[in-house]
């Protein structure tokens, strides 16, 4: 019996990180894209509106934001704790225990229970978009429940997309 229990416990982890991998490879492409035109348009001696954010459609307070900063060495990353709610006393923006250990599994801390989690990352030369992207998109799973099926908002007012760029699935 405890076989039985140990063996689906590894098939529910592996199925688990088979949809993580899943979700980030629909998402990547998109992520990349976006930071790759932001970083080039620069000017990079600014941060202002030099940022992406990504939500899951229809859930304001589950969202991850990245912007440049440092001459585009580093980025500041902030995912939602839900303190910013609109409605302070509703209770559907408050995270889970499970959420909140997923966070700070990625390496994100909360200083104050009034702000957001947060991290910096150092971007490398040339900037490793795609660990950003992986870390991105792995917070929204991770912490906020996003599948592979969940629509996703992208906001990134300095980026400037070809046609043929893949923005993901969105609604």
């Amino acid at each position: 019996m405890m076989l039985g229990i140990a063996f689906a416990s590894t098939s529910d982890a592996a199925s688990d990180g088979r949809d993580r991998a899943a979700f980030i490879e629909a998402h990547r492409r998109a992520v990349v894209t976006q930071l790759n035109s932001i970083h080039l348009r620069g000017p990079r001696s600014t941060s202002r509106d030099r940022f992406l954010a990504v939500s899951v459609v229809r859930a304001d307070q589950r969202y991850v934001q990245y912007i440049f900063f440092d001459g585009d060495t580093k980025m500041y990353c902030e995912a939602s704790s839900g303190a910013y709610a609109q409605a302070p006393d509703a209770t559907d923006h408050l995270l889970s225990a499970s959420s909140k250990a997923a966070l700070h599994r990625l390496g994100f801390v909360q200083t104050s229970p009034k702000q957001n989690y947060e991290r910096e990352i150092s971007l490398g030369t040339p900037p490793d978009f795609d660990a950003v992207a992986d870390l991105m998109i792995g917070a929204l799973h991770d912490a906020y429940e996003a599948r592979e099926t969940t629509p996703l908002n992208f906001r990134a007012p300095r980026a400037i997309l070809t046609r043929n760029a893949c923005p993901g699935p969105v609604s």
